[in-house]
């Protein structure tokens, strides 16, 4: 008589638990702008420089700013421009 309640999730979007793990995948977005390779980076790749851990093992220990300093790093070695950020008025 009543209808199954069905949680659907679209299929493009990853679960991300960690509240700095939106920052860390924005700032890799600047880096690998495919939303799937940026994935697999964050979950499965070891940073050498940071102990051999994923991005996310990193994150969700509280290293964000660790995998951040990474990225940025990384991201003037490749040429790239600084992300914009608020000015102090």
């Amino acid at each position: 008589m009543f209808a199954s309640v069905v949680h659907i999730r679209p299929a493009a979007r990853f679960d991300v638990p960690h509240p700095w793990a939106a920052l860390v995948l924005h700032e890799a977005a600047r880096i690998e702008p495919d939303e799937t390779a940026r994935m697999a980076w964050y979950r499965g790749d070891p940073i050498a420089t940071l102990g051999q851990q994923t991005a996310e093992s990193l994150v969700a220990c509280g290293r964000h700013e660790d995998v951040l300093g990474f990225l940025r790093a990384t991201a003037r070695d490749l040429g790239l421009k600084p992300a914009r950020a608020f000015a102090a008025f």
